[in-house]
């Protein structure tokens, strides 16, 4: 273990970060289920649509000279909570491993102190806006901050990459065995489409072609996120059971199929094809996942909600969130008067506390022509994907591993279109570069950051620079 590293004269004492929770539009469960390629290569890479969510964990931040973890919480609900740890890596790991609120924040901590040797870190989340687990990646969103806040402190220089693979190395440390879709509340309010092969983690921007104006139901139920994965999981790498090959089936093949035409319908701003395909892959997802664990997946309270006659005419479609269960239930809405409605209905007919989320469209995304370059995005990627299956040798051999791969295709002419052709081309090939636009100005200001970061340490000036 290296010298504990000073505290970065780049931050104030007193430092704030907010980290959002995830939404996963698309794909639940197909990030840890692509990672099994590792262990059997005829198993589909899993993908994800995911987008961070407005609400989130708001925190003060400050370098402790003593060498502790003094963590404080104000919950969702007004509760409070707080503990103090030594940073030792044994009393970490072992607050880790028992599971429990302050579990994440251990075993991420854990990670950086045997890396990085860290000192004392005090982190106040003084204000809580997302629900705990409610599918919104509440656990993910706490093992970011305690990453993002030592990073911060202390100088480490991770990348937004740097601070999800600590966040994902600290949750799994615990009894919640996540697949690393959870901490792309890393990437802030950006959609994304990510990709899961074995090690292999694939990020590039998902084009929105129209507003996606969804309703987020707090089910005020529970479900415990630890039995279903553990319960689902056992059905890979190598599926026993009738009811385990289906399951297989379902975070493979179907998902690869439902997120491609979902990236499609997104780019194209087809809300209400959209809102058909959340209901059909929610069909899907209880016909072939909730036999493996009746206990968590039956959803009495999330199919009561999704079916409730009164928001029907208001919505396109709807499905569960996140591990799935009666957490948080997810609604594509007709537009921001039906989003409101829809608010109203179910806080008075169920008592249930709604959040309403609208993700924007793309800059510059022109429907017709993004639908064309994100299907022909999609196919390749998916092509990629069923090459990758039948080929893992070949497949691994051309990727290096751990790296970020912004995907972008091209299409071959035969010249029977002549000019008109090469210039439809063209234009195609400028509009890929545009549903990637929003994702790499988040590269770009994390690098702007970091060369600021760099100027302000050679000069000794201090700034105070925070950016999500």
């Amino acid at each position: 273990m290296s010298a504990v590293p000073q505290s970065s004269s780049l931050q104030p004492a007193v430092f704030e970060l907010f980290v959002p929770g995830r939404l996963c539009i698309f794909g639940e469960h197909s990030d840890w289920a692509g990672a099994m390629r590792k262990y059997n290569h005829t198993l589909t890479p899993g993908r994800t649509i995911v987008v961070g969510t407005e609400q989130g964990l708001h925190a003060h931040v400050a370098a402790l000279a003593e060498p502790v973890l003094r963590l404080h919480s104000t919950r969702d609900d007004g509760t409070s909570l707080e503990i103090e740890l030594p940073l030792e890596a044994s009393a970490l790991a072992q607050e880790a491993q028992r599971g429990g609120f302050w579990s994440y924040a251990a075993g991420t901590a854990y990670r950086l102190l045997v890396d990085f040797g860290v000192g004392g870190l005090a982190i106040d989340n003084h204000k809580t806006t997302l629900p705990l687990k409610k599918g919104l990646s509440s656990s993910a969103a706490l093992c970011v901050l305690v990453a993002r806040a030592f990073n911060r402190a202390y100088g480490l220089k991770l990348t937004t990459r740097g601070e999800m693979q600590y966040a994902y190395e600290g949750e799994r440390m615990t009894p919640s065995q996540c697949g690393k879709m959870d901490q792309a509340c890393a990437f802030g309010r950006t959609p994304v489409l990510m990709t899961y092969d074995g090690d292999v983690l694939g990020v590039q921007g998902a084009a929105v072609g129209a507003a996606l104006h969804l309703v987020l139901v707090d089910l005020a139920a529970s479900k415990d996120t630890v039995i279903i994965l553990e319960q689902l999981q056992a059905a890979f790498p190598h599926p026993a059971t009738q009811e385990q090959r289906e399951c297989v089936e379902l975070l493979g093949p179907i998902n690869a199929d439902v997120t491609q035409r979902a990236v499609q319908l997104m780019a194209a701003g087809d809300v209400v094809a959209l809102g058909a395909l959340m209901t059909e892959a929610q069909a899907h997802f209880t016909a072939r996942a909730a036999p493996l664990c009746p206990s968590q997946l039956t959803s009495p309270v999330l199919h009561s909600v999704l079916s409730h006659p009164p928001i029907q005419q208001h919505v396109y479609g709807g499905k569960g969130v996140g591990s799935q269960g009666d957490g948080t239930a997810q609604l594509l809405c007709r537009d921001a008067a039906a989003q409101a409605e829809v608010c109203r209905i179910i806080t008075q007919d169920f008592g249930m506390h709604c959040m309403p989320f609208t993700v924007p469209p793309t800059p510059g995304c022109n429907g017709a022509a993004a639908a064309s370059q994100a299907g022909a995005a999609a196919a390749n990627s998916q092509a990629t994907a069923a090459a990758a299956a039948t080929a893992p040798e070949d497949a691994n051999a051309i990727r290096a591993n751990g790296t970020e791969s912004i995907q972008a295709t091209s299409d071959s002419s035969n010249g029977a279109g002549g000019l008109q052709q090469q210039l439809v081309q063209a234009l195609q090939c400028v509009k890929r570069k545009q549903a990637e636009l929003a994702f790499a100005q988040l590269r770009l200001k994390e690098i702007e950051a970091a060369v600021q970061a760099a100027g302000a340490q050679h000069t000794g000036l201090v700034t105070a620079v925070e950016c999500i």
